[in-house]
């Protein structure tokens, strides 16, 4: 769950905060909680040190009646770690460029100079902040890039299932899942791109993830999509150790 923290000295616009907050949540079902809602800048600190949320939104006003400001709060709770998303609400939009000078990354701010549009403001920025959270957690794709003529392609590796050297001279062949691509090349250096790349044939290099099984009889390893590549003596004794693994 994400934690929400809330810092507004006025505590009349503390409560508002909190109920609309409240009311985005429920109405978004968003998977939030408050964490603390204060009117002290320390408190907040404290609780964040105490709890230690893997993930949270700091919704703060930038004039605190206190000896920090919200913009050096946000500073503050940026040195102690974790995922956040750092949110002003304030009415001193003139100190926007103080927040990059501390470089705290604000998500947004909000303006309180129009109160009617608060809920929708925080409505989207929270749906927002929730998206980026999740976006963050998703695995990214490796990527390796080849040179074909004068255009460079991107390829992922999951989709990559072998190389082998090509007829033409000084060329490689790459197979995918969707077909092949070939480029100018040296085989040698294919394993370079990734770690799984494995060369177990002077003219092939195999990715380690895409093996479907291994004959040592033969030497041959099958592949994901059911072609067979060669493999040398050594390598095939590596593979057996390795496809264990995949």
């Amino acid at each position: 769950m994400i934690k929400v923290y809330i810092c507004e000295d006025d505590p009349k616009q503390l409560q508002e905060l909190e109920q609309l907050v409240s009311k985005v949540i429920i109405d978004r079902q968003l998977d939030m909680g408050f964490g603390l809602s204060s009117s002290d800048p320390h408190e907040i600190l404290a609780s964040v040190r105490r709890q230690s949320p893997e993930k949270a939104v700091f919704l703060l006003d930038i004039a605190l009646n206190s000896d920090i400001n919200g913009i050096q709060l946000a500073s503050e709770i940026r040195d102690l770690g974790g995922r956040n998303k750092i949110i002003f609400v304030t009415t001193h939009t003139e100190l926007s460029l103080t927040v990059f000078q501390y470089q705290v990354e604000a998500l947004d701010f909000i303006l309180k100079d129009f109160p009617d549009q608060l809920y929708d403001r925080l409505r989207q920025v929270l749906t927002v902040a929730q998206t980026r959270f999740k976006s963050e957690e998703q695995p990214q794709e490796e990527l390796i890039q080849i040179k074909i003529g004068e255009t460079i392609r991107s390829l992922e590796v999951q989709h990559v299932l072998f190389f082998e050297s090509s007829l033409n001279p000084h060329k490689i062949v790459v197979h995918l899942d969707d077909g092949e691509l070939e480029y100018y090349g040296l085989l040698k250096d294919v394993p370079d791109l990734n770690d799984n790349f494995y060369r177990c044939h002077k003219s092939y290099v195999v990715n380690l993830t895409r093996i479907r099984s291994l004959d040592k009889r033969y030497r041959q390893v099958t592949m994901a999509d059911g072609e067979r590549v060669l493999c040398s003596a050594q390598a095939s004794r590596y593979l057996a150790r390795r496809i264990g693994k995949y």
